[in-house]
């Protein structure tokens, strides 16, 4: 697993980056981890900490890593 630019497919929950900064040098406050599941009509969306709607992720821009497997 590897941080990349490309949209989950998949149902989860992933790290993502909204600046893109995957790489050395992003600070750790821009990270944010993101439950992604489908909406009544089958499309990826994305839960945002702290939000109470959800946002498509055609809308999300940055870098995501994941599904994250649950801790055991």
């Amino acid at each position: 697993m590897s941080w990349t630019a490309e949209k989950p497919t998949a149902a989860g929950k992933y790290w993502y980056d909204p600046n893109g900064h995957h790489k050395e040098g992003r600070q750790k406050h821009e990270l944010r981890i993101v439950a992604i599941r489908p909406d009544a009509n089958g499309n990826l969306v994305a839960l945002l900490h702290g939000i109470a709607d959800t946002s498509p992720i055609e809308t999300l821009n940055g870098d995501w890593f994941g599904p994250l497997n649950p801790p055991v």
